[in-house]
């Protein structure tokens, strides 16, 4: 439920975000306007807020799917398909569905790189392994744009564009469409969407959890928000899996989050 307070939040984030992105014209490519201008009216639905954004960016570039999930660089997985937009003309598999091992090098290389990365030719490049060959050939991908989600504190998450159905074609406007929307409009705009839908699931503060949890299960959900592994959180805590496990099960049902990802998502952003 939104608060008078976050209904205010709200109001005042659209117009600061508007100032910023709008009015003083930092949106490098032109189209993209009328997309932040769609997603600043839906800023306090962050599913909505997305579906628009990968809609219109998968339109914009002609590709077949745009996918995106929340992370972090130093986590052991990466669980894609948050959002997710395919072309309605061809049977596009999903790419979501289980986490990717977010340690691979091409991962990597998406959280840290300045630009965004291009697989040119899935099969024949050789920063891809073997394994995330596999999983990107179960998707039927062929090309692909990829680059990380950042703000001024770092990269909150990854967005990718395939192409399924034929290469990607040679057209520097789409590179640049790519680069510039994720930058200017997609980054600046979700991180304040998120943040915005954290806040409903934790009114205020991150006493919230503080006061739902046990001190057992806050030491696990402080190292769940770093990004550790079952296996990682296990060996610091001298637990079982199945207890880390069970402990994981309970905090999901008492914040109300409907995955692992929801749940590292949401407690990012508490202050607990």
């Amino acid at each position: 439920m939104i608060t008078e307070a976050t209904s205010w939040s709200v109001f005042e984030s659209q117009r600061q975000l508007r100032r910023c992105l709008l009015d003083r014209a930092s949106i490098r490519y032109a189209p993209a306007r009328d997309l932040a201008a769609h997603m600043l009216l839906r800023l306090d639905d962050l599913p909505e807020c997305w579906l628009i954004a990968i809609q219109w960016l998968r339109e914009e570039l002609a590709c077949h799917r745009v996918d995106t999930g929340f992370g972090i660089q130093h986590a052991r997985d990466y669980f894609p398909g948050y959002s997710q937009a395919r072309h309605k003309d061809f049977d596009v598999p999903s790419f979501g569905g289980a986490a990717v091992d977010n340690r691979d090098a091409a991962m990597q290389a998406m959280w840290l790189v300045s630009r965004p990365l291009v697989y040119a030719d899935i099969k024949q490049d050789s920063r891809v392994s073997i394994g995330l060959r596999r999983r990107m050939a179960g998707a039927r991908t062929k090309s692909k744009f990829g680059w990380a989600l950042r703000n001024e504190d770092g990269a909150f998450g990854l967005i990718c564009a395939d192409w399924t159905e034929h290469l990607a074609p040679w057209e520097s406007g789409l590179y640049d469409c790519f680069e510039q929307t994720v930058a200017d409009v997609l980054s600046p705009i979700i991180v304040v969407a998120k943040g915005i839908d954290a806040r409903k699931s934790l009114p205020g503060t991150g006493n919230a959890v503080s006061t739902t949890l046990t001190q057992s299960e806050l030491a696990v959900a402080r190292l769940v928000a770093k990004g550790m592994s079952y296996k990682e959180i296990a060996r610091i805590r001298g637990r079982s899996l199945s207890t880390i496990d069970h402990q994981l099960r309970s905090i999901r049902k008492k914040i109300a989050a409907p995955s692992t990802a929801a749940l590292v998502s949401i407690l990012a952003q508490a202050d607990f």
